[in-house]
Parts: C-alpha cells; structure tokens; sequence
C-alpha cells in the first residue's frame, strides 16, 4: 500500500496520542520518582510499616549510600530510633534468669556451665529480628533487604582508658565471632560498625538512639572477650560503647533495646518522596518494585539529640581528682610524721 503524505501525518499524529494517553495514565506517584543514586550517606529512607506499640518508624539511616557491610554494591542502613518487643518492652539479647554480674562475681560459673550464652547466632535478639522481618515489610520490601553473611573480627576499643577490673589496659575487648550473620535479612550492628567514623559514628552523641523520645540503650552482636564472660556489646544511653551482661543484669539499670541493621538492594527502589529536607539531609519515603505506591504515613522529624554526659572525661577527672588528694595526703602525712620527729628530738634535747 502507497503511503501517502496524509496518511504519513495521520500514522504520526495517531502515534503522539497514544504516546500522550501513556504518560496520562502512569500512577501519579512514578511522576515524582526519583533515582535512587540521589540518596546520600546520612539520608534517611522511609519503609516498612510502622508500630506505634514496638517503636518502629520505618525510619531508617543511610550509613553508606552504595555499598553493603560486606563490600558489595548496595546499601547500609541501621534504624534511626530504638525497637521494642511488641507491647513496647524492653529486649534481652538472651534470657538467662536473675543470674547477676559484677566486678567481682562475672558469670564465670554460669558461662563454664552453659557454653555459647554471648553468640549471637543463637540468642533470643536473633530469633526477634527474623520476627521483626516477617511481620513488619511487604514482600516487595523484604526482596529488596539483602540476605547477609558475615564473620566479625576481634576488637579493642577505648574504655575509660585507666586500668579497672576487667579492663587491666583501660580498653574494652571483644572476640571475634566467625559466621556470626549468615544470610540474616535484619541484624543488630557490630561494636567495628557502631564505632566506624566513615559510618558518621564519630563522638558518643553520634551513637545516642532513642525509644519514643527518650534516649536508651541497644545492644550489638559483639562477644566479649572471657573477661565477663557473659557480656556482650552494648551501646550506653549517652553513646559510650561498653559491654553488658547478655540479660541485662547488673550493677547498672536501664532500659536495652534494638537498633536493627540490614542491607537494601538499591536497584529494586522503584520511587522516592521527598518528604524534609533539614541540615545537609533528605528524607525519602521509599517504593519498592512489586508495590503500589507507598502510602504508609512516616513522621519525617528527626531525634533532637541534647547535651550527652561524657562519662570517661567524668570517670578521668574524678580519678585525677581522688590521685591529687591521695598525694596531698601522703604529703601530709609524711609532713606530720617528720614534725613529730623533731618536737621529740627537740624535747629530748
């Protein structure tokens, strides 16, 4: 057939409406999509389903824009507040009973009699996050978290660099810990990773995480050296990286919670919100491919961390202050002791 040149023009003009009506009816949202290669290291990204109960906001922060905690290309991210268990209590890395820990009693019967009580692999907090997981995505947004194998290396960090219990260099030790995630989907962060500066984890007040509002504790996956053989990592309410008895049973209490990691599949990002834009950092409420348009409702404010007590420039200055009056003692002491040395040998004299 002859195509003539009205007939060329109305094949075009035919083409053009169709092409019109597509882009009429893509959903309104795709309109607002956005590459995923716009989200930046300190993001925060929006996904999953909130629980006003748990304290899970969907909110999560960005510790690196393009690669995995295992090196391979994709995303980092850590929850930015703290979970609870489904009525809003707190979490025990394992429960163990009412055993107690101390600087004179450590657990050391209790480790002896019941090995493996600090690795994570079969602790009560593992069986909670392949929980979390089930019940708290869609399924397109469980395909897009990355299945994670890892093995952790030892560690030594600061502590309160002065010789204590325990701590005979001042530093806190954790072992390493071989095949420690294999193939988890939500994980609790390692003591290397909450203290990793690249991450953004550069003071205490970095590493401050709150429940509903109110700055607490959370645990990570790191073993303890044998030391305190029932303790693992654990990050204070005020961002000092210690360890603490596995069923938070010490010395010192306070509430333990999570702060969930996992590893996000980039490409699977089907559209991106922009829901706040505040200090250097966006917020993005996230679809996955395989969804409807994510509709879920996030509160976009970040956590408004105050002033953080430095407990180790506090625990130095008392220990400075307790040496100087220790030395003013002896001196004084020593002062007397040579008087009365004298007066006697005066009075004899």
């Amino acid at each position: 057939m002859k195509l003539t040149k009205g007939s060329f023009r109305a094949a075009v003009l035919a083409v053009i409406v169709t092409v019109l009506i597509q882009i009429a009816t893509v959903p309104a949202y795709a309109e607002e999509a956005q590459d995923s290669r716009h989200i930046r290291t300190g993001d925060v990204l929006c996904f999953g389903t909130p629980d006003e109960n748990s304290g899970f906001d969907g909110k999560w922060l960005v510790l690196d824009s393009e690669h995995t905690n295992m090196g391979t290309e994709g995303m980092f991210l850590v929850s930015l507040n703290l979970i609870g268990d489904n009525q809003g209590g707190t979490l025990l890395f394992r429960d163990i009973g009412d055993v107690s820990v101390s600087f004179s009693n450590r657990g050391e019967a209790y480790a002896q009699a019941h090995p493996g009580v600090t690795d994570y692999r079969t602790s009560d907090i593992r069986l909670w996050c392949g929980e979390f997981y089930e019940k708290r995505f869609t399924e397109a947004e469980q395909l897009a978290i990355l299945p994670t194998d890892r093995s952790d290396d030892g560690i030594v960090i600061p502590g309160f660099t002065i010789p204590l219990p325990g701590a005979a260099n001042g530093t806190v030790d954790f072992d390493p810990a071989e095949k420690v995630l294999e193939g988890d989907r939500i994980f609790l962060p390692s003591v290397e990773e909450i203290t990793n500066e690249a991450y953004g984890f550069t003071d205490n007040a970095s590493k401050v995480a709150q429940f509903k509002g109110v700055n607490n504790g959370y645990w990570l996956r790191s073993p303890h050296i044998p030391t305190f053989p029932l303790d693992v990592g654990f990050v204070f309410s005020f961002g000092a990286v210690m360890d603490y008895p596995v069923n938070a049973n010490s010395m010192f209490e306070m509430g333990t919670y999570a702060r969930v990691a996992c590893n996000l599949d980039s490409s699977r990002i089907e559209a991106l919100d922009e829901l706040l834009v505040t200090g250097g950092k966006t917020v993005w409420r996230v679809t996955m491919k395989g969804d409807e348009h994510n509709g879920r409702s996030y509160d976009p404010s970040l956590p408004v961390i105050g002033e953080v007590l430095d407990l180790t420039k506090m625990v130095k200055t008392v220990v400075t202050v307790a040496i100087c009056i220790i030395v003013l003692l002896i001196a004084l002491i020593v002062w007397l002791v040579i008087r009365h040395r004298k007066k006697k040998k005066a009075g004899k004299g």
